[in-house]
C-alpha cells in the first residue's frame, strides 16, 4: 500500500487534516487542496512529508482537475462555501474521469425524505444531494457518516456545545439542547477520522462500496461528562 496517491479537499479541516496526518506517517502521498497555505494548520500539514498543497477555492478554474492527477483515491469532504452542490458534482465528474479506484465521500442524511413534518438541515442536504450523484455516476464509492465532534465544546455560543463559564471561573454548565439521557454518536474529529479513513481505504471498495458507514461511539450527554470528569477529574452534577 505504500505510496498511494489521494487527494484531499478542504484540508485544513478538522477530518482532512486527521486523515492527511495519518496518509503522510505510512507514507502515502497526499495531494491536498486548501482556500490558503496562511494559519496553523496549513503550516503543519506543509511541513509533513509526502505532502503538496494546492492553494485556491475549489471554483478555480483547473484546480480540481489538476488536484486529481495522477491519484487513485480521494477523501471527499465538501463544505457550504460557495455551491457546495455545483463543487460536489464537479469534483465527482473529475473523479470519475480520472478512474479514481476509490472515493470516500463525508456524507449526512436528507431527514426530508423520511417525513413530510420533517425539514431538511441545510448544512446536511447539500452533502446528500452529492452522495446520490455519487451513486448516480457509478463512482466506486463508501459514504462516511460522522458523529458529533467532541473536539467543539466552546466558550462560544453554539448551542449544541456552550459551555458556560461559571463566576467561579473554575467551573461549566453545559445546557444540551437534547435529552440527557438519549444515546447519540460521538467523534473525536483530529484523532479518529484519520485511521478509520485509512483502514476503510486498506480494505478496498470491494468491501465497503456502496456502503454508509457511522464513524462515532454512542453515548448519553451524561456518559460525556461522566467520560471528561475521569480525563479531568473536578466535581461534577447532572439533571
Amino acid at each position: 500500500m505504500t505510496g498511494r496517491i489521494v487527494v484531499t479537499i478542504n484540508s485544513t479541516g478538522r477530518q482532512a487534516a486527521s486523515f492527511i496526518r495519518v496518509a503522510s506517517a505510512v507514507g502515502w502521498h497526499v495531494r491536498a487542496q486548501v482556500r490558503s497555505k496562511d494559519g496553523l494548520v496549513a503550516e503543519e500539514l506543509a511541513a509533513l512529508p509526502n505532502v503538496t498543497l494546492f492553494e485556491g477555492p475549489l471554483e478555480q478554474t483547473g484546480l480540481i482537475e489538476d488536484l486529481f492527477q495522477g491519484a487513485e483515491l480521494a477523501f471527499i469532504n465538501t463544505t457550504h462555501w460557495g455551491d457546495e452542490v455545483c463543487v460536489g458534482r464537479a469534483i465527482a465528474d473529475v473523479a470519475k474521469r480520472s478512474r479514481i479506484k476509490h472515493f470516500i465521500y463525508s456524507s449526512m442524511p436528507d431527514h426530508s425524505i423520511y417525513s413530510s413534518d420533517w425539514k431538511a438541515l441545510p448544512l446536511w442536504a447539500n452533502k446528500f444531494t452529492i452522495e446520490n450523484y455519487v451513486r448516480q455516476i457509478g463512482l466506486p464509492a463508501t459514504f462516511i457518516y460522522c458523529g458529533i465532534y467532541n473536539n467543539n465544546f466552546t466558550s462560544l455560543p453554539y448551542p449544541l456545545f456552550r459551555m458556560e463559564l461559571q463566576p467561579d471561573r473554575k467551573s461549566f454548565v453545559w445546557k444540551a439542547p437534547f435529552s440527557p439521557d438519549e444515546p447519540l454518536p460521538w467523534l473525536d474529529a483530529e484523532h479518529d477520522v484519520g485511521p478509520a479513513i485509512l483502514q476503510i481505504f486498506k480494505q478496498g471498495v470491494r468491501r465497503w462500496g456502496g456502503h454508509r458507514l457511522q464513524l462515532g461511539k454512542r453515548g448519553t450527554a451524561k456518559r460525556i461528562i461522566h467520560i471528561s470528569h475521569i480525563a479531568q477529574p473536578t466535581p461534577y452534577a447532572t439533571p
